[in-house]
């Protein structure tokens, strides 16, 4: 019998469509030797399957064109997938493991990483503790500082402590930062919600845009005279494989959603080697430092002029699983790796030992700690 993957994508996050795109594409190309059953986080929140979830046209109008939609849901503490049928949800079927295709909140921070814990499902992608980090950029930040990785200077805000008293916060962080400074929310990916700022009089304006977004933003010094890079890496059988390391080549300063998703003209071409080697080294310095797993996508600033190379960000589930990255890799082979890997997790922590034998519950009955007089 074929061991069942579930391929989760869609959710509440402003990448929903991209997500769709890596999951429509991870389906064309699952090896031969798994099923899968495709599992779609609407926008409200809501968990379905449908029969047709393969056809990127469905997704124009869900509601309308899915056809024979169900809702479904995990069971806690099983691997068990129920399916509401008459008002009820019964099993419908067992998940081996989990192929992560969500980008975003509650996909990608950890949240639904925590759910499969609780399942006992196995995960193709970072776990609870490393999607969180990954994914708000400023616990990224303090972690990268903490650790000496070079990335370029930056301060936090929160929503209400900036509400509380604008003119101070705006004064302390054009004192903190130099201009050109760039703002982004600290919890969003695909570029969304961030602005340059070249002087202090586009500053509020910019936090009030990330502010809309998130309740916490990263404000950082602009890199100037920029290259962009980015590099993938994925552990498999105790061995790191790093991707080819490609530049970024965008209209603007800021590599925008449209420029990742949209755009013709963002074409990539390959860094010279030693740039690369650079790179790929700090790749796996960082997905070993953040307990990565599954692939992780690093993207890289590059100041040409200073010689300098910082890490901008990691992606903990990146578009399209960076398949594109890898020229010796099939995607086919890819997905083959990660599940295998996912299985190989999920053994060594059965493994573990969950359970310890005590006397806390006889010595509580008999001594009454916190009992009434």
């Amino acid at each position: 019998m074929k061991e069942k993957i579930a391929i989760l994508f869609g959710g509440t996050s402003v990448e929903h469509d991209i997500s769709i795109i890596t999951a429509i594409q991870t389906m064309r190309f699952l090896p031969a030797e798994y099923s899968y059953i495709p599992i779609y986080i609407d926008k409200e929140g809501l968990w379905w399957t449908a029969d047709n979830l393969e056809n990127i046209k469905v997704f124009q109008n869900f509601k309308k064109n899915a056809k024979a939609k169900k809702r479904v849901t995990l069971v806690l503490g099983e691997n068990d997938l129920l399916v509401k049928k008459n008002g009820r949800f019964v099993h419908m079927c067992k998940i081996s493991t989990v192929l992560n295709c969500c980008h975003g909140r509650v996909g990608e921070d950890g949240s639904v990483q925590g759910l499969f814990e609780c399942c006992d499902i196995s995960q193709t992608s970072c776990g609870v503790t490393s999607s969180a980090l990954c994914m708000d950029k400023v616990f990224m930040k303090d972690v990268f500082d903490a650790n000496g990785i070079p990335s370029p200077k930056y301060v936090s805000l929160r929503k209400c402590e900036y509400e509380r008293n604008k003119e101070e916060k705006l004064r302390e962080v054009a004192k903190a930062l130099s201009f050109p400074m760039i703002v982004k929310p600290a919890n969003l990916g695909s570029s969304i919600g961030i602005s340059i700022c070249e002087d202090e009089s586009k500053l509020e304006e910019a936090l009030s845009l990330a502010f809309s977004f998130d309740e916490k933003v990263l404000i950082e010094v602009l890199v100037q005279n920029l290259r962009e890079f980015n590099c993938a890496c994925f552990s498999f059988r105790e061995e790191l494989i790093s991707s080819s390391v490609n530049e970024v080549k965008n209209k603007t300063n800021i590599f925008t959603f449209e420029d990742k998703y949209l755009s013709e003209h963002a074409k990539n071409k390959e860094v010279d080697k030693n740039l690369a080697k650079k790179v790929a080294r700090l790749t796996e310095n960082v997905y070993e430092l953040f307990d990565c797993k599954g692939v992780v996508r690093v993207d890289f600033l590059y100041d040409e002029a200073g010689k300098v190379l910082y890490v901008n960000e990691i992606n903990s589930i990146p578009g399209s699983l960076a398949f594109y990255l890898f020229k010796d890799v099939p995607f086919k082979e890819l997905l083959r790796a990660l599940i295998e890997e996912s299985f190989s997790e999920r053994d060594k922590k059965r493994r573990l030992r969950t359970t310890f034998e005590s006397d806390a519950l006889k010595i509580f009955e008999e001594v009454k700690i916190g009992s009434k007089k």
